[in-house]
C-alpha cells in the first residue's frame, strides 16, 4: 500500500461515518484505512462492527479494551501505526473530515516527484466552531506569510520548509493535515502515550525536530470541528482545565530538554511561560493564591517583565491579607 489511514474512534459513529466517507472519496485508490475503536461502549459497538463490515477488505477494524476513559488518542493512534502497511500514514480525528479529494494524489505526486523520500508532508485545514468558520489563521495558514526568508515552491507547488520556517506560524500543523513517512513515524516512536492531551502537537515538534525533509503544501485539505466545551465526549472537554496545563508543561519540558533545534527549544521556553502564567490566572480566579503565587513566580523567573511583576505583588499582597 502507499498510504494507510489511521483514525481512532470511541463512542461516536456517526460521527466516524463522515471522517470515513471523506477518505473514501479520495481520487487516489492505493490507501488502506485502519479504524481503532478505543474501547466504545456496547451501544456502540454493533454500529461501528457494521460500519467497518460495509467498507470491504480495505479496512480493518481494531477494538482496544474497554477502560473507563479509553487509553487515549495516542495510545490508540500508536495501535492502529503498529498495524499499517502503507509506505506513509496520513490521520484523521474521528469527528472532522478530508475536504479535498484530490489530497493523498497530490501529496503522492509530490513525493514521487522527488529523488529523496520526505519524511513529513504538511498542509492546511480550517477550524469550525459550532458550524461556522473561525477567522484568520489557526494552524499554519500564515507559513508563507509569516516565514523569515522568501519560500519557493518547486514544480508540484510544494514548499521544503525547517523547524524556524514552521514555528513563525501561528499555531501547528494538525494531525489531519500531517502525512508522515512510516519508517521515520516508528524511528521518532509514534505519539507519546503518556499524553492525553495536545499528543498532536508534541507529536508535531518532535516530528519537525528529527525530520531530514520536510515539504508544505498551502492546499486546506481538511475540516477541522473544534469540540464543545459543554460536550464530554473527547479527551479536550473530558478533563479539567487544570489537567490540561499539566499536559501541556509537560510536553513543552520535553521539547526543552530533548529538541535539537533552536527554534523549538526558544518555542517551547515562550509556550510554557505562557502556560505558568495561565495556571496562576486560573489559581488566582479560584481565589488559590497561594498556589497562584507559586506558579507565577516560576512563570516571572523565566520570563521576566515589569508587568508581571506588578500581577505578582499583587498576589503576594492577597496572601498575606488572607
Amino acid at each position: 500500500m502507499y498510504f494507510t489511514v489511521v483514525i481512532a474512534t470511541r463512542n461516536r459513529p456517526a460521527l466516524v461515518r463522515q471522517a470515513i466517507d471523506s477518505v473514501l472519496r479520495q481520487s487516489w485508490t492505493d490507501w488502506e484505512m485502519v479504524l481503532v475503536n478505543d474501547g466504545s461502549d456496547d451501544t456502540h459497538a454493533p454500529a461501528l462492527a457494521e460500519l467497518v463490515q460495509s467498507l470491504g477488505p480495505r479496512c480493518r477494524r481494531l477494538d482496544l479494551p474497554q477502560r473507563a476513559q479509553g487509553h487515549g488518542p495516542s495510545y490508540a493512534l500508536n495501535a492502529g501505526v503498529a498495524l499499517a502497511g502503507g509506505r506513509y500514514v496520513g490521520f484523521l480525528d474521528d469527528d472532522d473530515l478530508w475536504t479535498d479529494d484530490q489530497h493523498l494524489a497530490r501529496v503522492a505526486r509530490v513525493i514521487e516527484a522527488r529523488g529523496e523520500a520526505p519524511d513529513l508532508v504538511l498542509a492546511n485545514q480550517h477550524a469550525y466552531r459550532d458550524g461556522v468558520a473561525v477567522p484568520g489563521a489557526v494552524w499554519i495558514e500564515d507559513l508563507l506569510e509569516r516565514a523569515g526568508r522568501p519560500l519557493i515552491c518547486d514544480d508540484t507547488g510544494a514548499f521544503v520548509v525547517t523547524p524556524d520556517d514552521l514555528l513563525r506560524s501561528t499555531g501547528f500543523a494538525h494531525v489531519n493535515t500531517i502525512i508522515v513517512r512510516r519508517t521515520y513515524l516508528e524511528r521518532i516512536g509514534g505519539f507519546d502515550e503518556t499524553l492525553r492531551y495536545e499528543g498532536d502537537r508534541d507529536f508535531y515538534l518532535r516530528a519537525i525536530d528529527a525530520a531530514a525533509s520536510i515539504l508544505y503544501l498551502p492546499d486546506v485539505v481538511a475540516r477541522h470541528n473544534i469540540p464543545d466545551a459543554g460536550a464530554r465526549a473527547n479527551m479536550s472537554t473530558s478533563m479539567d482545565s487544570l489537567a490540561k496545563r499539566l499536559y501541556q508543561l509537560r510536553l513543552l519540558d520535553k521539547a526543552i530538554l530533548f529538541s535539537t533545534h533552536p527554534a523549538i527549544r526558544k518555542y517551547a521556553v515562550q509556550h510554557k511561560v505562557y502556560t505558568l502564567k495561565t495556571i496562576s490566572h486560573e489559581l488566582a480566579a479560584d481565589r488559590r493564591h497561594a498556589l497562584a503565587l507559586y506558579y507565577g513566580l516560576e512563570a516571572g523567573w523565566i520570563g521576566f517583565n515589569p508587568r508581571w511583576s506588578a500581577y505578582l505583588l499583587l498576589l503576594l499582597w492577597r496572601r498575606l491579607w488572607r
